[in-house]
């Protein structure tokens, strides 16, 4: 019999991870604060739980998909929080992105009650979760990833394991550098060739068979074109990841230019009110900054 599963945050990207769990054949019970996604889940066969601590009285494997480290602090530490049921060699993966520094200190607070954290930050946004098809970055105890490959393989077709605690995390901010740096690139690119006179169509036609090619590109540039900036990867949580990234270097004494740039520029895009669009709306930012007119 497959082990019972708990899952607490069906937001943006959990509610598709948390539902493709239930189609792999796993009892599950989760936990949000709002009544529409626990709904759903109960739809598919699955359970809710008033609390996290009633989520860790019923599953030994928990995974947590919530907004900041505030929020998980509260999931696992707090008064309802998961440390009140948890026992020892129960599982607690932590799939939020958050600094690989705020992970190890989770982990530790934890050990004495025999609960092992696993950090498997994800990528690949709303329709990697809803396909399962998300990459799955894993930092911790192998055994422990070996017992949670199973649901991990639910959610997700590329599967790696890093090495000990925080790892993951690590990974996690190196694809988010990546992805913010692109993504900035391409609004910049957009906004050129539109100033240069370009049909638009024409560059989403002719840059994927360029060098300039990239996911970003074929993820966003469509989506600055039609001006549909519907959330698959929220503008402020991108905000977040690059703070997260530049203390990174900071303490690893790396200079990251571009990532500083990026942070400043999408912050410019939250600040204007276009935090909770999708990441591509920070082409809008581009456009203000170079005299363009935005909707």
């Amino acid at each position: 019999m497959k082990e019972r599963t708990g899952f607490i945050g069906l937001g943006n990207m959990g509610l598709g991870m948390a539902r493709n769990i239930l189609k792999a054949g796993f009892p599950l019970t989760a936990y949000d604060i709002r009544e529409e996604p626990l709904r759903a889940i109960e739809g598919m066969g699955g359970e809710r739980a008033k609390s996290p601590r009633e989520i860790s009285e019923r599953a030994r494997i928990t995974f947590v998909v919530v907004l900041n480290y505030p929020q998980i602090e509260q999931v696992l530490l707090g008064e309802q929080g998961l440390q009140g049921g948890v026992r020892a060699g129960d599982v607690i993966v932590l799939m939020s992105t958050i600094s690989p520094v705020q992970v190890k200190e989770l982990a530790q607070k934890l050990e004495n009650r025999g609960v092992q954290i696993l950090d498997a930050p994800i990528s690949g946004g709303k329709e990697g979760a809803e396909a399962g098809t998300l990459s799955i970055m894993v930092g911790g105890d192998k055994p422990a990833v070996e017992r949670c490959l199973p649901m991990l393989q639910a959610m997700g077709k590329n599967i790696r394991h890093l090495g000990g605690v925080g790892s993951g995390m690590s990974m996690k901010l190196v694809n988010n550098l990546l992805v913010a740096v692109n993504g900035l690139a391409v609004a910049e690119a957009m906004t050129l060739g539109k100033r240069a006179g370009l049909n638009p169509q024409a560059i989403l036609e002719i840059i994927p068979k360029s060098a300039g090619d990239s996911w970003m590109f074929r993820n966003r540039a469509p989506q600055m074109v039609s001006r549909d900036f519907t959330c698959r990867g929220e503008l402020d949580i991108l905000v977040k990841d690059l703070t997260y990234i530049l203390e990174m270097g900071q303490a690893l004494k790396v200079p990251l230019f571009l990532g500083a740039v990026a942070r400043e520029v999408f912050q410019v895009a939250s600040r204007m009110g276009w935090g909770k669009e999708d990441d591509s709306a920070v082409v809008k930012a581009v456009e203000m900054m170079g005299g363009q007119n935005q909707r």
